[in-house]
């Protein structure tokens, strides 16, 4: 799973608008990544900026200064796993903080990607 393209899905929700990415975060995936978030910007308005990186499995130069610049405009990242933690936290430079409550929800409300990890967990043997 480590080698997989990168995939990612856009929440559009009433509080915050959310960027949920998984796989490598490679330089054809930070160009179209980036072209998606300055379209999807228009809209977004004064929502809060969330990416999820909980399912990034890499991350190259290009993939690593866009989540900086990300950062440094406001977008809040979030890493619920101790290998996306420690990746964020790699090209951050330091700790990021834990999500909020109301973080949380919203990412628990519309979380992609568990239902698919969940059916790879429980189908044994595929």
């Amino acid at each position: 799973m480590n080698n997989q393209t990168l995939q990612y899905y856009m929440h559009d929700g009433p509080n915050a608008f959310r960027f949920e990415l998984a796989g490598i975060l490679n330089h054809e995936g930070a160009r179209q990544l980036d072209q998606d978030w300055r379209t999807a910007s228009a809209v977004i308005g004064d929502r809060r900026r969330i990416v999820d990186l909980t399912f990034v499995t890499g991350a190259d130069e290009q993939g690593k200064a866009l989540l900086v610049r990300w950062h440094r405009e406001g977008a809040r990242l979030i890493a619920n796993s101790k290998t996306s933690r420690l990746l964020a936290e790699s090209i951050l430079g330091g700790a990021i903080p834990e999500p909020s409550a109301s973080e949380r929800a919203v990412v628990a409300a519309d979380l992609t990607w568990v239902p698919f990890r969940t059916s790879l967990v429980a189908r044994p043997g595929i």
